[in-house]
């Protein structure tokens, strides 16, 4: 063989190579709708969770039966209390599943766990950066975060965003937790937005009851929900801090829960007599404040389960109450708002399609 006949042997071969090559490497836009994909799909293991949060969202972390503590204190899962200021107070120890667990007992995803639920009444994700005085001994979300083996870290901001202890608490999830999620919960305004601080929290309400909320017109219901995403409204602000944490990481970790969005729909739909059972608004409060009656901290739970798991709640039964002849309907439709909510909030993190509130609900009231 000649040396031109070899060279172009050479070439020829080196060609089929890049070739094969090439076409055995995915094109970038593959590889980007893989980890897409990847990180949109359902989530069938039990989470490891880590919560630093206010009275708005603890309830999900404790028994349906038990009233959640609304006053500052640090609650573990064992039901001990640190002291976290003068209005600390020690809750009663839980007797049952949490919510969240009931759900995903009966969805089988199993091995879920509350590793630590620091809740301070009314906080900021600040406050509890700060829970300790510097001591981070004392800080059980610092100290669970730095133990590492936390899957979930949730925040429950209030009215102030953005929020430093949100970027805070990112980093530290970022350096001692990096493949957990940021999973961080709109909520609903404290005393309908007539306190002192326009969402959760506050010093008080002024002369704010919670029969005033029967007054609330669905012109004023639709303008919360719209005026969220308003040009300066709260999610574009609280989107934006987290897109920020997720660049820092290099990849999407934080992700919004829309409690507030569900919360809002569901007092439109009671407005509109399409609730079972629930025939008034200020039926889903327990006081002025805003604390959620058992259908509000249900409806939350559905939509921590759908943004947790990524899997729609409709057709759960765990939180239905076998003693109340319209509690399968309502619940049905407390389904179907949590999962609309989550698959239409752009960073929930997951995929579906909305469905038909009050689909079915007939059916399950039988």
């Amino acid at each position: 063989m000649t040396f031109k006949a070899r060279m172009f042997g050479s070439f020829a071969m080196a060609g089929a190579l890049a070739f094969g090559l090439a076409l055995s490497v995915p094109a970038p836009e593959a590889i980007a709708q893989k980890a897409n994909a990847a990180a949109s799909a359902p989530i069938a293991r039990g989470q490891k969770i880590v919560m630093a949060t206010h009275s708005f969202n603890v309830f999900i972390s404790t028994d349906p039966n038990r009233v959640a503590p609304t006053r500052t204190q640090v609650v573990t899962p064992g039901g001990g209390a640190a002291p976290a200021g003068p209005a600390a107070q020690a809750p009663a120890a839980p007797s049952g599943p949490p919510l969240l667990t009931l759900l995903t007992n009966e969805a089988g995803i199993t091995g879920q766990e509350f590793l630590a639920v620091q809740m301070i009444g009314g906080s900021t994700p600040m406050q509890h950066w700060n829970q300790g005085n510097g001591d981070d001994s004392k800080n059980i979300a610092k100290v669970a975060l730095n133990k590492g083996g936390v899957d979930v870290f949730t925040m429950s901001p209030n009215a102030v965003m953005p929020e430093p202890g949100i970027d805070n608490f990112g980093d530290l999830v970022i350096k001692t937790n990096p493949n957990a999620r940021i999973m961080v919960q709109s909520s609903w305004s404290a005393y309908d937005g007539k306190g002192s601080t326009p969402s959760v929290g506050g010093t008080g309400g002024g002369t704010f009851t919670n029969a005033e909320r029967d007054n609330t017109t669905l012109e004023t219901l639709n303008g919360w929900i719209s005026g969220q995403d308003g040009r300066d409204g709260y999610m574009p602000k609280l989107r934006a801090q987290l897109e920020g944490i997720n660049k820092r990481a290099g990849k999407q970790m934080a992700y919004v829960v829309p409690s507030s969005n569900a919360v809002y729909t569901l007092r439109k739909l009671v407005v509109e007599g399409k609730v079972p059972g629930v025939t008034k608004q200020s039926a889903l409060f327990r006081d002025p404040i805003g604390h959620g009656a058992k259908p509000t901290t249900n409806l939350v739970a559905y939509v921590w389960f759908a943004s947790m798991y990524r899997k729609s709640p409709v057709g759960l039964q765990a939180l239905v109450d076998k003693n109340d002849p319209t509690s399968a309907a309502r619940e049905r439709i407390l389904q179907q708002i949590a999962w609309n909510s989550v698959v239409s909030e752009p960073m929930s993190g997951v995929r579906g399609t909305t469905v038909a509130v009050g689909e079915g609900a007939r059916t399950a009231a039988r």
